[in-house]
């Protein structure tokens, strides 16, 4: 089963297991350590499980706990089992592991074409609260000032219940900038680049 939101999305987002600080703060960990593999980000996640790292990241579990927790969670909000733990491993295994590494990846990506088009501004990724807090993936500069950010997301997170969408946005607000949505499709191509670049050039 892959990664394709659906009722566990709902569930997991209505529970709060993925929420950084109740499980990891995935992207931190892969820009710390630029992981080059799956197992190597799985192997990572259950490090700073088990052990206090100097770099000051902390997992409250491994993958296969948060799974476990997304099981749990199940008789409290439906009342009843309906994916097998095993589903609810995998599910949070997507979540962490695949999507987290193709996110990485896609952002680098949105971050090269953004700075080759808009050479009056510098792109670069969020860290810390605005990209854990205020769900934004990418600042946007000019003259060394923070003009805005955007949001790196599949075409797909426009079928997400309105709930969902409507946490990101309400996250995005708090910062008080302009965050621009750049969605991209199955191919990993960008959908709606050049509309954000003409939006970007009018900050």
């Amino acid at each position: 089963m892959a990664y394709t939101g659906g009722p566990l999305n709902e569930l997991n987002g209505k529970m709060g297991i993925s929420a950084p600080f109740r499980s990891v703060p995935v992207m931190k960990l892969i820009r710390t350590y630029n992981p080059l593999s799956k197992d190597a980000l799985v192997q990572l996640i259950a490090y700073h499980y088990k052990n206090d790292c100097p770099c000051g990241i902390k997992s409250q579990g491994t993958v296969e706990m948060f799974g476990r927790n997304l099981y749990e969670s199940q008789l409290l909000y439906w009342k009843e089992y309906r994916y097998s733990l095993k589903e609810c491993i995998q599910w949070e295994y997507d979540l962490f592991v695949v999507q987290s590494l193709k996110g990485g990846v896609i952002e680098k990506k949105a971050i090269h074409r953004l700075n080759q088009s808009l050479t009056d501004f510098r792109f670069e990724e969020a860290e810390g609260f605005l990209d854990e807090e205020l769900r934004i993936d990418i600042i946007i500069k000019k003259n060394t000032v923070e003009v805005g950010g955007i949001q790196v997301k599949p075409v797909t997170f426009k079928l997400m219940r309105p709930e969902v969408i409507s946490f990101n946005t309400m996250a995005n607000q708090k910062w008080t900038k302009p965050v621009f949505y750049l969605f991209y499709d199955k191919e990993e191509n960008f959908i709606n680049m050049d509309n954000i670049v003409l939006e970007i050039r009018n900050l």
